[in-house]
């Protein structure tokens, strides 16, 4: 290689490439501090849920509405903190780039003047005597064959170099010390037996680091003044203006401003305005110093040779400082980050201190002249650069006496949470939990460390000192984070009060902490004080959209009343609580949740999937029902599979799958013994809303016998009117529940007759009767509604069994109302699809029935039933078709033709036990009518 490519390889490993580290270790810093953010730390939002009752369905059976309802899921998110996060690969890298740039410090040193080099030398030995090699455990647990190793492939050849070799040039040394100690470091890890030796070096190194740093912060100390200083002198060139009064008043703004973060750091005084961040300063320092480094290598004797020396020297200590404050920032070793801030600080107010007046004493007469003094800056006469150094000490010492020593309590605790990190990201929760104790006992402003030993102790079921370290940190130096998980931990233990108390007590001291609001709103929710709640979710200003997503919730949750026009936010948890919100008024929402693509998590899936089919269904049915099959039958807990149970329920029941409904509950309700009250209750419903009271009171008295109590006055006339008056009664008289108002007494304790107890009476066993008993009822309730009513039931549910004459008494009874959908040729087509040949209904009509969605869903949709029967030419499944339908309803003329196609497909005893059954409803010349007469 040329003499000419040498040193531009020079320039590049030695002065490009620290200047290109520096530069990316600064912008990291400043994303660390003002994006990161103390993420290490992490609170995100936990998921919960609550439920509420809405209707899925209304019923109505004369004067008597009633609804059937399941529950929907409120979404709520609590901030909880999380144990600090790990990244022990950036920690490796920290590492790599630190060792990188030692190496590049030993080339250069191995070319210092023989003083120097000697004392660079022995200061080298020191840093690494204090970097954790010995935890190597090689020859021994702390044993120093580590060490004694480690100096052997580093300062050993810088020596050699430095006594031999010194025509080598600096990208030469570069290359054989980095070949050398790396190969030694690499044979060290190789023999070490402990868990990820690399890390523990990595982590390790930050202490060397850390003492580089400081040394460099105290040689930028003075940069910011001296740069005005020359700046000021270079402005006045030949102009001659007084600058000393600028240089004074500049002097003054920035020594007050050193002085106000000095008094934020000590915690003295709280300032009413906020104070720029020290590593602010130490970055624009640090880019002025280079300038003053120029200007010092110009006027001064210098300790290397060539400039480029010092330059790289410069750089590698801006590199190390900016990458080790990133560090100790983006992992959260608090100790360590205000033992920069300390440095800085303390270096840049007694060096700009001294540098001010060194400058005043030596050229105080001449400042103003316009001359170039800058050029003779570094070398006066009177008061020396030197005795100023000396001064600067002092001052600094006097510094850290007024700040209590605090430096070496941060310094003996940062190298504890270096240690605590190490076994923390090894997977060792006890040796990290006692090291993050011991540093937060050495230094209090430490909340990761406090943070991480609460976790742990939780994490190794020692809940007891967990809540004794949070308590400690809340009466000491209170975080946010810690404060979560106190009331977090308080709430589990059902401390519901002191949780509030330490919330409240958190937002007096960060005041409007949205974390801290959103949380404590949860819990006001909890102790019912829906107002308070809704104050503190109404005062965040960040995290706005999970506070308008649980507020919302607390709205639906507590009934309150809900303002018109919402917004819709794209945020999954918001608008599950708008879906409950617009099914508890009954209205459509305007989007649809995918039921297709769910969440892992249980509590949003189940949400997603309920309160979406509450509110509209737009998927396939038979992939809905196949999805949900396939989570019930997943290896999960009790209430898990009994929540995929209700939401499947849900879903037949939406598309009027009234038998699959009807079998499901209750294969449920066998399922879960301790549930199945509820189960029963519900069917009780659906079968009173199909018209069935007879079964509708067997299911009311099998959920009492479980255990329901639950009961409603429209509960206590099904019973009475489906065939169990006298448990009807008793239920009256046990549970103090009332009647109907329509259902009063005599004094001789008969029921008063009256056009809804007519109507109720006949429909006790509206599905047992024959078509003209029905038809029969029509002209008896003294009442057109009523009998308009009792006309749609017929259609609806017993149009199969009468003639054209028939249908059109029904049909003048229907339109004989002025309130009713049918007109006279929706009916008509009705009649004719069913009686018919036609294959599509009506699409005024279709939306009631949705045929293409299954004619033998619900059987007591039995005009359907019929038609299906009567296009199905295989015998076989004409049979199996009316045998699943016998299994639900009592309809006459459906059970005498399942009775003549058990006979046609040669089951003979099934037709002869169906006909015994209907003998249980039905006396002998009904039945005989039903067998003469031919429905086929």
């Amino acid at each position: 290689m040329s003499v000419q490519a040498g040193r531009q390889a020079e320039k590049l490993i030695f002065k490009g490439l620290p200047f290109m580290l520096s530069i990316i270790g600064g912008l990291l810093l400043l994303c660390s501090f003002f994006i990161w953010d103390g993420k290490i730390m992490p609170i995100i939002p936990g998921i919960f849920s609550e439920t509420v009752n809405i209707p899925v369905n209304f019923y109505k059976i004369g004067s008597e509405v009633f609804s059937l309802e399941m529950d929907n899921f409120l979404v709520f998110q609590n901030f909880q903190s999380l144990p600090p996060a790990t990244f022990p690969q950036l920690s490796i890298l920290y590492g790599a780039i630190i060792w990188i740039l030692l190496i590049l410090g030993l080339s250069l040193i191995s070319t210092l003047k023989r003083m120097y080099f000697i004392i660079a030398t022995g200061l080298t030995m020191f840093l690494f005597t204090s970097s954790g090699i010995n935890g190597l455990n090689i020859g021994g647990v702390s044993s120093n064959l580590a060490l004694i190793l480690l100096l052997s492939g580093t300062i050993l050849p810088v020596v050699l170099i430095s006594f031999f070799a010194d025509s080598l040039g600096l990208y030469q040394r570069f290359l054989i010390l980095l070949t050398v100690s790396s190969l030694s470091l690499w044979g060290l890890v190789s023999f070490s037996d402990i868990e990820q030796p690399w890390l523990w070096l990595s982590e390790n190194i930050t202490f060397p680091a850390a003492i580089i740093s400081v040394l460099f912060l105290l040689h930028i100390g003075h940069a910011v003044i001296s740069s005005v200083t020359v700046l000021l002198i270079r402005l006045n060139k030949g102009t001659g203006i007084k600058i000393l009064w600028h240089l004074v008043v500049i002097f003054i703004i920035y020594f007050l401003l050193l002085i106000f973060s000095l008094l934020h750091l000590t915690g003295e005084v709280n300032l009413p305005f906020p104070t720029l961040a020290p590593l602010v300063l130490m970055l624009v320092a640090g880019f002025l110093g280079y300038g003053i480094l120029k200007l010092k290598i110009e006027q001064t004797d210098q300790y290397f040779e060539s400039p480029l020396i010092g330059k790289s020297f410069y750089w590698l200590g801006f590199a190390i400082t900016v990458f080790t404050w990133t560090k100790a920032d983006f992992t959260g070793n608090q100790p360590l980050f205000e033992f920069l801030n300390h440095a800085f600080i303390y270096g840049q107010i007694a060096l700009s201190l001294l540098f001010f007046l060194y400058t005043l004493a030596n050229f105080y007469e001449i400042i103003n002249s316009g001359r170039d003094i800058e050029k003779v800056l570094f070398k006066p006469q009177f008061f020396a650069y030197f005795h100023m150094r000396i001064g600067a000490i002092m001052a600094l010492v006097i510094l850290v006496i007024y700040a209590d020593g605090v430096v070496g309590m941060q310094l003996s605790s940062f190298s504890t949470n270096i240690t605590a990190d190490y076994y923390y990201q090894s997977k060792r929760p006890l040796e990290a939990a006692i090291l993050y104790e011991n540093s937060w006992l050495q230094y209090r402003k430490n909340f990761k460390a406090k943070n991480a030993a609460a976790h742990l102790r939780f994490q190794l079921g020692n809940a007891n000192e967990a809540m004794e370290h949070l308590y400690q940190n809340f009466d000491y130096v209170p975080s946010v984070q810690n404060i979560l998980l106190l009331s977090d931990k308080l709430h589990q233990q059902d401390k519901i009060f002191d949780a509030v108390f330490y919330l409240e007590r958190g937002l007096e001291i960060f005041p409007e902490n949205p974390f801290l609001l959103n949380n404590l709103a949860l819990l006001y929710s909890k102790l019912n004080r829906p107002s308070d709640a809704y104050a503190r979710l109404e005062k965040m200003k960040a995290e706005k959209v999970i506070g308008q997503s649980n507020l919302l919730g607390l709205k639906v949750k507590h009934q309150t009343k809900i303002e018109e026009g919402l917004d819709i936010y794209p945020d999954l948890p918001y608008q599950i609580n708008f879906l409950a919100h617009a099914n508890r008024q009954g209205n459509f929402a305007p989007f649809v949740l995918s039921t297709k693509d769910l969440p892992e998590n249980f509590t949003l899936k189940t949400a997603i999937l309920r309160n979406q089919w509450s509110n509209q269904v737009s998927s396939n049915y038979d992939e809905d029902i196949l999805m949900l099959d396939s989570l019930i039958g997943q290896q999960q807990m009790s209430f898990e599979e009994r929540n995929y149970r209700e939401t499947r329920i849900l879903r037949t029941l939406q598309d009027s799958h009234i038998n699959e409904t009807l079998k499901y509950l209750n294969g449920t309700a066998a399922s879960f013994p301790n549930s199945a009250a509820y189960y029963h209750a519900m069917a009780a419903k659906i079968l009173a809303g199909q018209w069935d009271l007879v079964k509708a009171s067997i299911d009311l008295m099998v959920a009492f016998e479980k255990g329901f109590e639950n009961f409603q006055p429209v509960h206590l006339a099904i019973l009475y009117f489906g065939g169990k008056p006298l448990e009807a009664i008793s239920i009256h008289h046990k549970f103090a529940v009332d009647f109907p108002d329509w259902m009063e007494w005599n004094e001789a304790g008969k029921l008063i007759d009256s056009p809804q107890v007519k109507f109720w009476a006949a429909l006790g066993k509206f599905h047992e009767q024959l078509p003209e008993d029905l038809l029969n009822a029509l002209e008896g309730f003294d009442s057109e509604t009523l009998e308009a009513e009792w006309a749609l039931a017929l259609m609806r549910h017993k149009l199969h069994a009468f003639d054209v004459n028939e249908f059109k008494k029904i049909k003048e009874k229907i339109l004989g109302q002025s309130s009713t959908a049918w007109s006279e040729a929706s009916l008509d087509q009705w009649y004719e699809f069913v009686h018919g040949t036609m294959e599509k209904m009506d699409p005024s009509i279709s939306p009631i029935f949705s045929p293409e969605l299954g004619l033998d869903r619900n059987a007591y949709w039995t005009p359907l039933i019929w038609k299906k029967f009567r296009e199905t030419e295989d015998e076989m499944s004409r049979y199996e078709l009316l045998q699943e339908a016998i299994q639900f309803t009592r309809d006459p003329v459906l059970w005498i033709s399942y009775v003549n196609q058990s006979r046609k497909v040669g089951l003979e005893n099934y037709a002869s036990s169906a006909l015994a059954e209907m003998g249980q409803w039905l006396n002998a010349s009904q039945l005989e009518k039903l067998q003469m007469e031919n429905y086929w």
